[in-house]
């Protein structure tokens, strides 16, 4: 799924967006999300579901499986809120914690389409390339740039370990799980001394060159009719309620 969120980005109908208006639009929707109630932080998932879907052209199934991954993790770390455990072992469910708990779970929705607009939408060199001019220090860029390499690098190797597996007649046990869990473990980190020596080769981090190519096409008319009429209708909606 991480290769098709890479492909997308190359390849949507808001290529043609500068990154800095995206990353406007998406830091000033998640900003509002932040601080504003449950009723706007679904106009802001819905807005955020026009763009990408109906907008990008990103489609439906991958957008609902990225939703459906933060969804899973959201709701493990929810359940700490909810349910409880006594020794004896014993259950038992906090059922005032269940308000706050829903409330939570949409702002962590809403967050994470505006994050989501902004990894569809835009090639990562791109964003370092905007980290560079709001002078952001080397380190930090090249320490996204570290993030992005090795998540693809952990990708390529559970992929190669789970076929090694699969070919073998294993994934069956859950020994299997920890077998796979040990062994990319291992081979994560082969890649990654891999890696630290191909940048040691090249004279280190600072040799890489982010290319950032301007695109004369800007974001059509009702594009930003609707960003600015959606943070428009946020920025009342928390001003009415105070």
């Amino acid at each position: 799924m991480i290769r098709e969120f890479d492909r997308f980005a190359y390849d949507n109908r808001l290529r043609t967006w500068r990154a800095e208006w995206k990353l406007a639009m998406a830091l000033i929707l998640l900003v509002l999300g932040m601080i504003s109630s449950w009723r706007e932080q679904l106009l802001i998932m819905a807005g955020m579901t026009y763009w990408i879907i109906g907008r990008a052209g990103v489609p439906l199934s991958l957008y609902g499986k990225a939703m459906a991954a933060a969804s899973v993790f959201l709701g493990v770390s929810l359940l700490t809120m909810v349910i409880s455990i006594s020794l004896p072992f014993h259950l038992s469910i906090s059922y005032s914690q269940l308000r706050p708990a829903a409330e939570l779970a949409v702002r962590s929705l809403a967050a994470w389409s505006c994050l989501f607009f902004l990894l569809i939408t835009t090639p990562a060199p791109e964003w370092f390339a905007v980290l560079r001019r709001c002078r952001l220090p080397a380190a930090v860029i090249e320490l996204c740039f570290l993030m992005y390499r090795f998540i693809f690098l952990l990708e390529q190797a559970a992929a190669e370990l789970w076929l090694a597996l699969r070919a073998r007649n294993g994934g069956t046990h859950w020994r299997h799980g920890g077998m796979l869990m040990y062994q990319l473990w291992l081979k994560a980190g082969q890649s990654y001394e891999a890696l630290g020596r191909a940048l040691t080769a090249r004279g280190g981090i600072d040799s890489f060159v982010y290319r950032h190519q301007p695109l004369d096409t800007k974001p059509h008319s009702i594009d930003m009719a609707a960003g600015a009429a959606l943070i428009g209708l946020l920025l009342g909606m928390v001003w009415w309620k105070g």
